[in-house]
């Protein structure tokens, strides 16, 4: 006769979960919230300290990333609060699909929104199949600027960053000479599939806005989402790209002032064509947090330009650490694998966990937000390094 055991009375935490609610449980690493949702679709979120005592978390919500009214909304955890604040729409231009949003603050205590809109297409509209185009017109996209005062005061009316047209998804950081570098690349329609994107840097001044040329980055077509950290010795910049070919992580160093740049090379994280952030930890080491999957094996193979790879598995989530710059990352954990679907016929039912964020709070503790389970929602997890060392 088989082996049965009556099951036990269980409690339905399901029943008493609640959107933005602080959850830590035995089970899970560090604390976590799921952010209230703001559409069907919730993608790209970017964390930023907008004072010591309230985290912020921006991220484009919508029907279809591409369509109209994808919009950015924004969402605050003050320190000591147990609950993440009800979402609000921040951006100004429903009729464009607005997205990439990145939030910072300047020496004056005005905090800077940025984010990309682009001309939006009808969802019914299948002539893109037929002209071997892509459905989202990323080529059309500009740099949207807004600021304020303050969380939760009125912003500023939104304009146009600068003419040209580019994409952002990282912050800007800190130059040497008190201006800000923004990392942001260029969408080819020619490209097919975003194959032939670049990246840039573009300086902005102490009031946001951006003065002088654009910066290119040398040889990086298909190297795009790039990361500013500073060195670990102070004196370099090194720049972290995701890669169209879906091999590896890329890394490029810069000058100081951000306007001499190496051509990117492979470092030993794998990348899946999609996003990744870095950041330079007050330990010293670097963090990596990334997808840990990529599909081409060896990145010094050279196949032909123009169609960038998307395996589409945007699973595992995790989170690495550096101590020589970026060359080796002997820690590694999976901070997220999503609902362990990963045969060939199961593994849609997985759910992305993808465009990962980062930031540090007190020294060692770690806040990250990322799109979960193929942007149902944006999921915060609030841990620390130690529990990364494993120490």
């Amino acid at each position: 006769m088989p082996f049965s055991v009556s099951p036990p009375p269980t409690r339905n935490f399901a029943a008493r979960f609640t959107w933005g609610q602080l959850v830590t449980t035995p089970l899970d690493l560090g604390t976590w919230a799921l952010l209230e949702p703001a559409g069907l679709q919730n993608h790209a979120p970017q964390l930023c300290w907008v004072d010591p005592d309230k985290l912020a978390c921006v991220w484009m919500a919508g029907g279809q990333e591409g369509t109209a009214g994808m919009s950015i909304y924004g969402s605050v955890l003050r320190r000591g609060q147990t609950r993440w604040s009800v979402p609000h729409l921040l951006s100004q231009h429903p009729e464009m699909s607005e997205q990439n949003p990145l939030l910072f603050t300047t020496a004056d205590g005005r905090l800077h929104l940025i984010h990309t809109a682009q001309i939006a297409r009808d969802p019914h509209d299948d002539s893109w199949q037929r002209d071997g185009s892509t459905f989202s017109m990323q080529w059309t996209a500009s740099l949207r600027h807004q600021s304020t005062s303050g969380w939760g005061r009125r912003w500023s009316r939104a304009t146009e960053l600068f003419s040209e047209p580019a994409f952002c998804r990282h912050p800007p950081v800190k130059g040497v000479n008190g201006d800000w570098l923004l990392p942001i690349y260029r969408s080819l329609e020619t490209g097919g599939a975003f194959g032939h994107d670049h990246s840039l840097v573009l300086p902005l001044g102490s009031d946001g806005r951006p003065f002088g040329d654009c910066i290119p980055v040398p040889e990086s077509k298909g190297r795009v989402h790039g990361s500013i950290v500073p060195a670990a010795d102070g004196s370099a910049l090194l720049q972290f790209f995701r890669s169209r070919l879906a091999d590896r992580i890329y890394r490029s160093t810069g000058s100081l002032d951000g306007r001499q740049w190496s051509v990117p090379e492979p470092v030993p994280l794998p990348n899946n064509n999609s996003s990744l952030q870095a950041l330079r930890l007050s330990s010293g080491l670097l963090a990596m947090v990334f997808n840990r999957f990529c599909l081409e094996t060896d990145p010094r193979q050279d196949p032909p330009w123009g169609e960038a790879h998307w395996p589409r598995t945007r699973w595992p989530l995790s989170l690495a650490l550096s101590e020589d710059d970026g060359l080796s990352w002997p820690w590694i954990r999976d901070i997220d694998t999503g609902s362990g679907f990963c045969g060939w016929a199961n593994w849609h039912l997985n759910g992305q966990l993808a465009y990962p964020t980062i930031l540090e709070g007190r020294p060692g503790e770690l806040h990250l937000a990322y799109s979960w389970a193929g942007r149902t929602a944006i999921r915060y997890v609030c841990l620390h390094e130690r529990d990364i060392l494993g120490s």
